[in-house]
């Protein structure tokens, strides 16, 4: 474990262990959308599932396939999606992320795969406005 510690921030461990709003979007008010994106030469593929409502992200869900940066983008972005309006993805850029999460630069391109998937997913959503 000692290892993992050097290559994994804190907030990556914590995220990857719990993987808040993994799996599939539970029945509920609002219309569905959702976003997907991969490179599988990356080691990537996410799709985003929510529910949206009067413009605003009442539910939020993530199946992803990946390395531990990258389920971690993806959780933390469905984590903190909930309540949000459909308009403040710029919050959510693959740099942001890289920061926020302490991932190296050589994450980057995975990361990128999380912020198409939540761009398309939001694209959806802005179509039904």
């Amino acid at each position: 474990m000692t290892g993992t510690r050097a290559i994994y921030s804190q907030l990556v461990r914590e995220l990857f262990e719990r993987l808040p709003h993994a799996g599939d979007l539970g029945p509920g008010a609002g219309t569905a959308v959702h976003g997907e994106a991969m490179a599988l030469d990356r080691g990537a593929w996410v799709r985003f599932d929510a529910r949206i409502e009067d413009g605003r992200v009442v539910d939020c869900s993530f199946r992803a396939w990946g390395c531990p940066h990258t389920l971690a983008a993806a959780a933390l972005i469905a984590s903190r999606l909930h309540g949000e309006g459909i308009g403040n993805e710029a919050a959510f850029d693959a740099l942001r992320l890289a920061r926020e999460l302490g991932a190296p630069a050589e994450k980057l391109g995975r990361l990128l795969v999380v912020e198409d998937a939540l761009s398309g997913m939001l694209a959806r959503a802005h179509a039904l406005q």
